[in-house]
């Protein structure tokens, strides 16, 4: 990459650091899994309810819902000056992201990102099946918004979460704390347009 502000081997670091945080993030997630499979969540199976389409749904939207909101707030509480530092600081060295920055996190930072996700299953019935395909899905969207690629298309642009709001993050700090959509940081105050998204309407009108 050629951006000024893309560092010296930083793909290289990106990797690095997430080998080294990623054991250390899987302890506590581990044993929060042993718990959650032991019965002391709210995860079911097909044997115990009736599951299809509609439920598929009605679960998915209430998990992108729920996860949302408290990684706005977990996300922008990391951006506190007294906790900035020894936590998320690590994950603003890259100020221009690639994909392999979606899990360079310092371990601790990257735990409490995920705790929503586990939180949701001790307060909400979820299929099982779904809590593995929304795993997947979370970490697919995690790279999806490190990767530079401003593809969302224009009718979602003001309620997705993208590449391009995330970027702006990373380069402003203090804007775009949401992980799928615009909705707590437009509540909150904290939303950005992104550039790239001005630049392309300037270009429209020209």
């Amino acid at each position: 990459m050629k951006h000024p502000l893309f560092l010296k081997n930083q793909i290289r670091q990106e990797i690095k650091v997430s080998l080294q945080n990623i054991p250390f993030m899987s302890i506590p997630t581990i044993i929060i899994f042993l718990f959650e499979i032991r019965g002391y969540s709210k995860l079911y199976d097909s044997s115990q309810h009736s599951y299809g389409l509609i439920s598929f749904l009605k679960e998915f939207g209430s998990f992108l819902f729920f996860t949302d909101m408290l990684i706005y707030f977990i996300h922008r509480g990391l951006h506190h000056r007294l906790v900035y530092k020894h936590c998320h600081k690590l994950h603003h060295k890259w100020i221009v992201p690639t994909p392999f920055a979606s899990h360079a996190f310092q371990w601790l930072d990257g735990f409490l990102q995920s705790l929503p996700y586990h939180i949701y299953v001790f307060l909400f019935p979820l299929h099982k099946i779904s809590y593995l395909l929304f795993f997947l899905f979370v970490n697919f969207w995690t790279v999806s918004i490190h990767d530079g690629n401003y593809s969302v298309p224009k009718l979602f642009q003001p309620f997705v979460n993208g590449a391009a709001h995330h970027n702006d993050h990373h380069q402003y700090y203090d804007c775009n704390y949401g992980q799928f959509f615009t909705f707590w940081d437009k509540l909150m105050s904290s939303f950005r347009q992104p550039i790239v998204y001005n630049e392309n309407k300037k270009k429209n009108i020209d």
